[in-house]
């Protein structure tokens, strides 16, 4: 991933090492509410192959779900001459895995436009997207910026734009690094004038996604959902938390920023702590933040707190269609879990409540993160498939169906969210074909196997691992490459485009197609 990657991502990646960013990106809010339950693509795991279709039991909290790949690909395979990708070098695309998989499967992968020290010339691409000389657009004067001439770049017969929401500045005198999604938003305003048949050219990212998917709106979206733990917004909501304190002081909160990464400036709370009452009325006239209310009582892996990150692959809005990963990991922490008063509050013990990979990789959880422990093994990650077969023995509330069916209803629940969330549709008619996006839903399970959303990110770190960690061997590295590369591989699959070319990897059956029919619940 890379520096601001989506929301979370890049922003973080490129503050934090490269570890960091791997997961850093928004795991570490998995405590969040009530035991979160998310699942991140398997490191080399052959997802579970359904010869017909899975119905799902009904559980407690769950409903019915029918668990179905999707049969052919989304979109029409392109000539392999075609094969054109484009992304923003360094730390300000998806990195060096990405280009990895696309360059194995054919493609030749460049950048979309000019780009240096984390300044990038979107003009540049808009003059390709609207197929005349930047000179001629912007004026004499307006085509040079900051000593560098934009150069004409031909509009390809095909594209496949993979440039996201990302940390950058743009040229001129006053800019500076904030999180922008330029490259959307000029696709979404200038798509339709594009020739050839819809789906020639695509674009990773709905502009106004990263709103969407602030804490503080899919907060207050979802904060009567049955699968999502009761949060407040402040400082707004200020007056109705500090009641909610008072009159429940045997729980527990989860204080985060709006969309901070790497588990930064989170903390837990235990209800009854004047310290936390104290905090939220210094929330007035603060940006806002959210406060949400922490799973205390998560299901654990050998005495470890864990959460799941799974991917959603959202391929239109309008209408919603989006296929949940047939898989997944299983991030922990690297103390074990206990809830005591000397790990919370102003003595929060962030390695025993968060599972992000960022700060667990940290040089002062190099003990923990290197242990051999039990279930986990060393590092922090196992896979969501080695998880079901552990919790299938082990936890008689676990099952598999019902933890898909309650996966299932979610996501459904999260994209019909977004078909309609304002910061999105705002840029309009979005044309068919043309936009798709990868989110992390972080998901945490409960000790009774519910499953709970701590909140979907929308650019997940999908970059590799650093290959050595505190001097030795990276336990993980291995894991997170296997299985993030199969991600981009099943997306690349899914989507069709390079299908012409017998391919190394990729299959459809690394995914669930959502149901959006109306009788469905």
């Amino acid at each position: 991933m890379a520096l601001a990657k989506q929301t979370s991502k890049k922003t973080c990646l490129s503050k934090a090492s490269k570890l960091s960013k791997l997961k850093s990106e928004y795991l570490a809010q998995v405590r969040l509410s009530k035991l979160y339950s998310h699942s991140h693509r398997t490191s080399k795991t052959r997802v579970p192959v359904l010869k017909s279709p899975v119905k799902a039991k009904r559980g407690k909290g769950s409903i019915k779900a029918t668990l179905r790949h999707p049969t052919r690909p989304i979109g029409q395979a392109w000539p392999l001459s075609a094969l054109r990708a484009f992304d923003i070098p360094g730390d300000l695309g998806w990195g060096d895995l990405l280009r990895e998989v696309l360059q194995a499967r054919g493609w030749k992968v460049r950048p979309p436009c000019h780009s240096t020290d984390g300044c990038i010339f979107v003009r540049e691409f808009e003059a390709t997207l609207r197929r005349q000389a930047p000179a001629k657009l912007f004026g004499q004067k307006g085509s040079v910026e900051e000593g560098h001439r934009l150069q004409t770049l031909p509009l390809p017969q095909r594209a496949l734009w993979m440039q996201s929401i990302s940390e950058y500045r743009v040229p001129g005198p006053r800019t500076r690094v904030v999180l922008r999604e330029d490259f959307s938003r000029l696709v979404a305003k200038h798509g339709a004038a594009l020739p050839g048949k819809p789906g020639d050219y695509r674009i990773l990212g709905f502009p106004g996604m990263d709103a969407a998917l602030a804490k503080t709106n899919f907060s207050e979206h979802f904060r009567e959902a049955p699968w999502f733990p009761k949060s407040y917004v402040l400082p707004t909501e200020r007056a109705e938390l500090l009641a909610r304190l008072g009159t429940h002081p045997r729980e527990h909160w989860i204080t985060k920023p709006r969309n901070e990464c790497s588990g930064a400036g989170i903390s837990v709370w235990a209800a009854a702590d004047p310290a936390l009452a104290e905090q939220v009325r210094a929330t007035a006239g603060r940006q806002r933040s959210v406060a949400q209310r922490y799973v205390a009582d998560p299901m654990l892996l050998g005495g470890y707190k864990f959460h799941l990150r799974i991917h959603l692959l959202v391929t239109s809005l309008s209408p919603p269609q989006a296929f949940v990963q047939a898989g997944g990991q299983c991030l922990c922490s690297t103390k074990p879990y206990t809830n005591a008063r000397s790990t919370l509050g102003n003595s929060f013990d962030a390695p025993v409540h968060i599972s992000n990979t960022g700060l667990n990789m940290l040089p002062e959880q190099q003990e923990g993160f290197l242990r051999d422990k039990p279930v986990i093994g060393k590092g922090q990650q196992i896979s969501v498939r080695q998880m079901e077969a552990y919790l299938s023995q082990e936890h008689p509330r676990f099952d598999r169906d019902d933890f898909w069916s309650q996966i299932m209803r979610i996501s459904t629940e999260t994209v019909q969210y977004l078909a309609r969330a304002p910061a999105i549709r705002q840029h309009g008619k979005l044309e068919p074909e043309q936009f798709f996006d990868i989110l992390g839903m972080d998901l945490i399970l409960d000790k009774n196997a519910k499953v709970w959303m701590c909140e979907t990110n929308g650019s997940p770190s999908l970059s590799d691992q650093d290959r050595q960690v505190f001097g030795v061997a990276n336990p993980d590295f291995r894991k997170e490459n296997d299985a993030l590369s199969q991600v981009w591989h099943d997306t690349l699959a899914l989507l069709g485009v390079d299908a012409k070319r017998q391919q190394p990897r990729g299959t459809l059956r690394g995914w669930y197609e959502l149901d959006f029919s109306p009788d469905k619940p």
